[in-house]
């Protein structure tokens, strides 16, 4: 047996090697005993048969030398090219025609790890055609699913399987039946239909769409996504991919759904248009003297956010603000180069020409240099904007900040220190609609920092600690002209677009420290910062305090504290406890904003708690949940729950998900947010691929 397998595992290489022969070579038998009478030969006992095609093993074998005809009793193992192999108990086989009949027959598809046993099967070059056959990708002993059918064909060019009759079986339960079902064994990249995608709303009926996948050549590919809502209307969306060098790749989607007049809101149709396009090397592969560039397009155009949500059945979008953007940048060893445009489309406006759009922002920085001495450092940087739109006022501003620092070490390295100027300027000239105004800023200010950063090990645990002291002197400011602080009150980004880079006197102390055992895993992180601001009505800012303990690798608990000086409270508090292995992963968080807190612009107290669990005790079985509640409102923004069972051949998930999302734009009709709630079950049969059932319902909310 054992000289059998060395015979085998030699015939084998000796196969993968002629592939690459275009002679044909010989048919060659081995085995045990080998007796010819004319044309035939006879071979019994541990018989192996080579070809260019086939690399056979057998109990008996037949050989016809002329005609090419090979058939083989008992236990035969057929290999054919890399991928495929079978097994079979009789097999009559040309192997000049490449056609013939095995029954039973065992196949297995290296490449898919789908497998096939049918009672016999009629073979040639290209197909296999079987009769009352079972497949699956599971163990072959008591498979999870299968699919039995009558009568099936494999083609071993398209990979492709066609199967007729087919019953769908989870383990020995029938669970339906098809007339026919097709479906592919090839993991490659080609043409061919894709996983549809459908589902069931209340308010748009039944949903289905059918992606369709092109990819005729190498460097680009076009997916077409006709789709249908059955209550709401029809539409077409489509995506061009392609890869043009090797240092980028681009896309472009576009489509269109048509509504039908009784669903109608405000718009009977929905259309856009988005161009992706990144190339991280554009002309640094030509120019030497460029160490590194990159490109980066991404523009937007659509007639209202509705096209958004119509492009599939995922999540609706109502931020009805849409922006491109088309950036550009150089970067030497010392210098960088920025090239930035920002163009707005704000699909709740019937008109954009008043939205300010920022067209273009070139930048231009060096980083941060020895001048001197190598003690001594600066950085130098500039900026150019252009606020431009069609109605309304506009402006130019040109800023730049130069920072020079000195920066020196005491006590052996013990205490270090820097001091450094940094100067601002900034000159904005606005459009004609102000008749020439101007708006002229020069700021300088002082900044000193000393710090010390020390380490020392201990007989059980590893310390380390940095204490630091930053105190900032605005020393010169100086301002000219007019500033408009609601010159672009229809901005879409900010009131007052022509912000001034302005620091305010003050003193800021900031502490951390870090514990780690001796095994070298933190166990305690600790950090503190306090700033003073002599100018302020209130001078103390926010306490801030951040701990964070690690009980071991897998769990740490954390609180981060912002204490207000001036009204005597706690302004912001976080706690978050978070635990994760292979097995269990929680993460537990509660935020509490108050209105105190001097980064809360909305004027309003917070406090809401963030949960997600997931565990996989069971085999091949994850549970999970996800829970968003906003204490404040007595309100559970999200939540779900679902599992997800993994086997080496399947898998399949249950979710349930409840919403509501505020809309960004109240509605005419007081609108203010959306609640959404449904089920979602996906199967995933390997490797035909998956489908899923998604049902939800709507309903608007008014506050």
């Amino acid at each position: 047996m054992l000289a059998k397998f060395f015979i085998f595992l030699t015939l084998s290489c000796a196969l993968l090697q002629a592939a690459d022969k275009p002679k044909e070579q010989d048919v060659e038998m081995l085995a045990k005993t080998v007796t010819k009478d004319g044309d035939v030969a006879h071979a019994i006992g541990n018989v192996v048969v080579y070809s260019p095609q086939y690399l056979i093993t057998a109990d008996e074998a037949y050989y016809n030398y002329v005609t090419g005809d090979l058939e083989l009793f008992g236990n035969i193992t057929m290999l054919e090219g890399v991928n495929y192999a079978s097994r079979s108990g009789h097999s009559k086989l040309n192997l000049k025609t490449k056609k013939g009949t095995s029954d039973p027959l065992f196949f297995f598809d290296e490449s898919s790890s789908v497998w096939l046993k049918c009672e016999n099967a009629v073979l040639d070059a290209e197909t296999y055609i079987t009769q009352k056959s079972i497949v699956s990708s599971c163990n072959t002993q008591d498979p999870d699913w299968k699919i039995v059918f009558t009568t099936g064909e494999f083609n071993k060019e398209s990979k492709w399987m066609h199967l007729y009759n087919p019953v769908f079986y989870a383990g020995d339960v029938p669970v339906f039946y098809l007339p026919y079902f097709a479906f592919s064994t090839d993991r490659t990249r080609r043409t061919g239909l894709l996983r549809p995608d459908f589902g069931m709303s209340s308010s748009e009926g039944l949903y289905y769409m059918q992606p369709i996948y092109f990819a005729p050549a190498v460097d680009w590919d076009l997916e077409l996504r006709p789709q249908i809502r059955t209550n709401r209307g029809e539409g077409l969306h489509a995506t061009y991919r392609f890869v043009d060098t090797a240092y980028s790749k681009g896309e472009i989607t576009t489509g269109y759904f048509k509504e039908q007049s009784h669903y109608v809101d405000e718009n009977d149709a929905h259309y856009g248009f988005h161009l992706q396009y990144d190339r991280s090397a554009l002309l640094s592969t030509q120019y030497s003297q460029i160490q590194e560039d990159g490109l980066w397009v991404d523009i937007h155009y659509l007639n209202d956010i509705d096209y958004y949500n119509t492009k599939d059945n995922e999540d609706t979008v109502y931020d009805k603000l849409a922006v491109s953007r088309l950036n550009y940048y150089i970067k030497q060893e010392q210098d960088y180069f920025g090239f930035y445009t920002k163009y707005y489309i704000d699909t709740s406006k019937s008109s954009n020409k008043d939205t300010l759009q920022e067209l273009p922002t070139i930048q231009y920085h060096r980083f941060t240099s020895p001048i001197f001495w190598d003690n001594l450092l600066y950085s130098v940087d500039y900026q150019g904007k252009n606020y431009t739109r069609e109605e309304g006022i506009t402006a130019l501003q040109n800023e730049i900040n130069t920072p020079v620092t000195f920066y020196t070490s005491f006590f052996d390295d013990y205490v270090h220190a820097s001091a450094s100027e940094n100067i601002y300027m900034t000159y904005v000239s606005y459009g004609e609609e102000t008749d020439g105004s101007y708006l002229k800023h020069y700021s300088n200010y002082h900044r000193f920092n000393l710090f010390t950063d020390l380490a020392r090990s201990y007989d059980t645990f590893f310390h380390t600690m940095y204490i630091g002291l930053e105190h900032t002197v605005p020393s010169y400011s100086k301002t000219e002209g007019t500033q408009y602080n609601n010159t672009f009150k229809n901005a879409v980004t900010s009131e007052d677009m022509i912000p001034l880079d302005l620091e305010e006197k003050n003193t800021a102390f900031q502490f951390k420290q870090f514990f780690y055992d001796m095994d070298g895993e933190k166990k305690l992180s600790h950090s503190l910062k306090q700033a003073y601001y002599y100018d302020k009505e209130y001078h103390y800012g926010d306490l801030e305090n951040d701990v964070k303990y690690y009980l071991n690798e897998h769990f740490y608990i954390g609180d981060t504290v912002h204490y207000s000086h001036r009204y005597d409270q706690l302004s912001r508090n976080q706690i978050s406890l978070n635990y994760q292995e292979p097995i269990y992963k929680v993460s537990l968080r509660h935020t509490y904003i108050d209105t105190t807190y001097e980064n809360n612009t909305e004027g309003k107290d917070y406090s809401y708690v963030t949960l997600y669990a997931e565990t996989a005790y069971w085999e091949h079985f994850t549970l999970f949940s996800a829970i968003n509640y906003d204490v404040e409102d007595d309100l559970f923004k999200s939540w779900s729950l679902g599992f997800k069972k993994v086997k080496k051949c399947w898998d399949y998930s249950l979710v349930y998900r409840d919403s509501n999302t505020p809309k960004q734009t109240t509605s005419t009709n007081g609108i203010d947010s959306v609640n959404k709630r449904g089920v979602m079950l996906m199967f995933n049969l390997y490797p035909m691929g998956s489908f899923s059932y998604d049902f939800k319902t709507e309903s608007e909310q008014k506050q």
